[in-house]
């Protein structure tokens, strides 16, 4: 597995209130996604991709380190 880089940061919106800006960088297995989004805190798709990656980030901390 080749990993380069894996970033997700999320933060409110500097001007509009309401607003979260997700910066999305994967480039690892021969992926590559650069993308910043715009999204409300209402949006349902949003909210269901924080829960996840929140999970996965749960997971990660809480793994056990394999040598």
């Amino acid at each position: 597995m080749e990993i380069n880089e894996i970033r997700v940061e999320i933060r409110k919106h500097h001007v509009t209130p309401g607003i979260n800006v997700l910066d999305l960088i994967i480039d690892a297995d021969g992926e590559s996604i650069r993308q910043q989004t715009q999204h409300k805190d209402t949006d349902q798709a949003f909210q269901k991709f924080v829960k996840d990656i929140t999970k996965v980030g749960q997971e990660l901390a809480n793994a056990r380190i394999e040598g």
